[in-house]
Order: C-alpha cells, then sequence, then structure tokens
C-alpha cells in the first residue's frame, strides 16, 4: 500500500519534440494555479448551477417517489426507485464517456448537449402515461442529459484552486443542496397548483436559462494535454485500477452513496407513513438539502485548515451512527425532524469532500483517470442504492412503516463499513492522529 508513482516509467524514450513542448507547455499551466479571483469564482458558480440541474434534481426525486406511490400503487416502490436510481446512476457513470467527448469536442458542446436532453425529458414528462414511459424519459434521459453536464462541474475546480480546493468543491456540491431545496418545494406547489404535466413543463423552461449560463461562465483553464505517443484514444489510464489505496478510496466512495439515496428517496414516504406533522413532511427533502447545503460548505473551509480525511472519516461515522440510533426509534414528529436534521449534516460532508481528497492523494497527470473511474464506482452506488432500499418496503404497505426499520438498518451499517475503508488508509499513509491529512 505504498505511495501512487505519479508519472509511470516510459518505455519509449524516442518521444517526438512536439509531445514533449506540448506536455511541457500544459503543465507549466496547472503550475500557476490562481486559487480565486473573480473568474475563478464565477467558473464556480456556474458548475454549482450545473449542479443544481443535475444532482439537486436527482436529490429532489422523493418528491416524485411519493407522487408516484400513490398514482401508481400497483407498482412495488423498488421498482419505481429504479427510475430515481437511474437518474443518479448514470449521472456518475457517464464521467468517463462525457471525460473522453471534452478532450475531443470542448466542454461547452458538452454541456449544451447535456443541457438540451434535460430540458427535453421535462417537457416529454408532462405528457408520459405510463411507468414505461416515465423509465425512459425520466430515468434514462434525464440520467443521461445530467450525467453529461455533471462531470465538467467537478473537474474544473482542480484547474482553479489548490490550497481552497475542498472550499471550491464545497461551494459546488452546495449548488446540489440548494437545488434541493427549491425544487422540490417548487415542484410540489405545481403539481398542486398547476397539474403534473405543466409542473414539468415550468421546470423544463427554468433549465434553458441556467444553461446558457453554465455554457457562458464554465470555461477550463488549463486546455486538455497534447495527445502522446503509445497513448490509446480514450487517454484514460487503466492502470490506474491496479492502485490498492485508490481501490479501496473508491469502494469507500461506492459505499457511501450505496446507503445515501435510499434514505434520500424513501424519507419522504416514510414522514407520510408515520403520520408525521403535514407543515414538516411537506418540505421533507427541502430540509435535507437545505442542512447538507451548509455542511458542504463551512467543512470544505475547515477541512483544508486540518485534513480532510481527518474530517471525512468522523462524518462518515456519524453518518452510519445517526440512522441507527435515531431512524429506527423515531416515531413522532419531532424525533423525525431531529433525525433528518443530523443525518443530512452529516452526509454533506462526505459529499463535499470525497472528490478533493482524490486530488489530495493521487493528484498528478493521472487525475482526469482517477476520477473518471471514482465517479463510475459512485454512479454504481447511486443505481444500486434505491433498488435495493427499495426491496426492504413491502408492496401494499400504504399506510405502515413496516420495512423502514431494515432500510436505516443497512443505511447505518453501510455508512460504518465506509468509514473503515477510510480509516484504513488514513492509518497506512501516516499513523499520527493529530497531524493535517
Amino acid at each position: 500500500m505504498g505511495r501512487l508513482l505519479l508519472r509511470p516509467e516510459s518505455t519509449d524514450e524516442k518521444s517526438s519534440m512536439t509531445d514533449v513542448e506540448g506536455a511541457k507547455k500544459h503543465l507549466d499551466e496547472k503550475e500557476h494555479i490562481p486559487d480565486g479571483g473573480l473568474k475563478a469564482w464565477l467558473v464556480i458558480g456556474a458548475a454549482a448551477s450545473i449542479m443544481s440541474m443535475s444532482f439537486g434534481m436527482c436529490n429532489s426525486y422523493g418528491v416524485y417517489q411519493t407522487y408516484y406511490e400513490e398514482k401508481y400503487q400497483h407498482v412495488p416502490s423498488n421498482v419505481l426507485s429504479i427510475i430515481g436510481a437511474l437518474q443518479a446512476g448514470l449521472t456518475l457513470l457517464m464521467a468517463l464517456p462525457s471525460t473522453i467527448a471534452m478532450i475531443y469536442v470542448g466542454p461547452q458542446l458538452v454541456v449544451a448537449v447535456g443541457g438540451l436532453l434535460a430540458c427535453l425529458s421535462f417537457m416529454f414528462l408532462s405528457i408520459s402515461k405510463t411507468v414505461a414511459e416515465i423509465f425512459i424519459i425520466q430515468g434514462l434521459m434525464f440520467g443521461l442529459g445530467s450525467g453529461i453536464m455533471y462531470v465538467h462541474a467537478t473537474g474544473v475546480t482542480f484547474q482553479y484552486f489548490e490550497k481552497r480546493k475542498a472550499l471550491a468543491q464545497g461551494v459546488i456540491t452546495a449548488g446540489a443542496s440548494l437545488g434541493g431545496v427549491y425544487w422540490p418545494i417548487g415542484i410540489r406547489n405545481l403539481i398542486d397548483k398547476v397539474g403534473f404535466g405543466w409542473a414539468n413543463r415550468i421546470i423544463g423552461f427554468i433549465y434553458i436559462p441556467m444553461v446558457i449560463v453554465a455554457i457562458a461562465f464554465l470555461r477550463p483553464r488549463v486546455k486538455p494535454r497534447p495527445k502522446l505517443e503509445n497513448e490509446n484514444f480514450f487517454r484514460v489510464n487503466f492502470k490506474v485500477l491496479l492502485n490498492l489505496r485508490y481501490l479501496i478510496v473508491s469502494v469507500a466512495w461506492f459505499l457511501f452513496l450505496l446507503a445515501l439515496f435510499p434514505g434520500f428517496f424513501y424519507i419522504d414516504l416514510f414522514c407520510m407513513r408515520a403520520k408525521a406533522d403535514p407543515n414538516f413532511q411537506q418540505y421533507t427533502v427541502a430540509i435535507i438539502n437545505a442542512c447538507a447545503c451548509i455542511f458542504r460548505v463551512l467543512p470544505g473551509f475547515v477541512a483544508d485548515k486540518c485534513g480532510r480525511l481527518n474530517m471525512l472519516i468522523p462524518a462518515l461515522l456519524l453518518s452510519g451512527v445517526f440512522p441507527l440510533a435515531m431512524w429506527i426509534p423515531a416515531n413522532n414528529s419531532a424525533a423525525i425532524i431531529a433525525f433528518v436534521v443530523l443525518w443530512s449534516c452529516a452526509t454533506g460532508v462526505p459529499i463535499a469532500l470525497f472528490p478533493p481528497i482524490i486530488g489530495q492523494l493521487f493528484g498528478g497527470k493521472d487525475i482526469p483517470s482517477y476520477l473518471s473511474f471514482f465517479f463510475v464506482f459512485g454512479g454504481l452506488g447511486n443505481f444500486l442504492g434505491p433498488i435495493i432500499g427499495g426491496t426492504f418496503i413491502p408492496k401494499g404497505s400504504v399506510n405502515t412503516t413496516e420495512g423502514f426499520e431494515k432500510l436505516a438498518i443497512f443505511c447505518g451499517v453501510i455508512c460504518l463499513g465506509s468509514a473503515a475503508l477510510v480509516a484504513i488508509v488514513r492509518i497506512a499513509d501516516t499513523k499520527k492522529a493529530f497531524v493535517k491529512y
């Protein structure tokens, strides 16, 4: 479990002068990272907007899940959850093909294509009639559009920030939480006032100016490095998958997301079946994302001072403890509110810290490969989590909380497993407890 060799030995000593000069220029550009400034923060703002449109909407699927549970009572919960699982899973699984596409056609065109797919998905969703149509439109079509946009929003941080990387990443991921605040409130109110069809059309129209702003400001500072001799078309170094430390961190990320989205998708339904205060239940998803928003920004600032892994491990531990200690016994509005607030705060920290930790531990010329495969691991967690979580909810249990205790145990134990894996990497790298890392 030794240190990663950032620059693998080359077997070809006769690389062309053009390749050498191009690579050197690329590295020189990367060395002058501004770490702030108006342009850098405009880029971060545009990236946060994309996060709002992608993961912000994915985080809001709990509202749709509850709506579909009421409308399609003959369809099992775990089947309906596949729609949201496709959204969240494809958002990360598209990281690798989107990264390759950006190298050859540029990020602006890639973001435009993703934004167009996302906008059209809401327009088509407004006229959908069957669950099968919703699967294709909201699950597959929106998931593809979201994933195509998402990857550039996360990767651009490394081009503009170094010392404040975790803070910048926290601001970007906060965009997803902010989206998870206003999207569910807007969706629920629009469905009540103008119906399901027009609610989705309005959201589609709102996406148009947001996509335009993202295209205008989300510009890369560093051009893709020149293609080297003997490098494959995809420009992906598959050898990064042989790094044991990297695999451990990636599996920890997979486990965390495996546990996260079942809670996000089903907590709204749990509140309704537990007969929680209707005024609270109406805003459950928004409250989750509002709390997560705060704890995606503030920990980034603290983590840059005290160490990212030092902050990630206790956050993962709390993410596992709260479902076991608070969700299982929750049987009234006060207990449910306490759990929702504390768990959303705890889970907001890992979402903000995991990506910059990849840059910290495995930074170098292969960082695009590390991030691409890292998001593939996360996409699998996003996709499988809600499907597995839905199997705990029995079909036909309309007015009971049957099955939610098993769901809480699943979320808690899996998060604790994620914390254990990150702790292994932390201890293997440095056994000193009180050191920034």
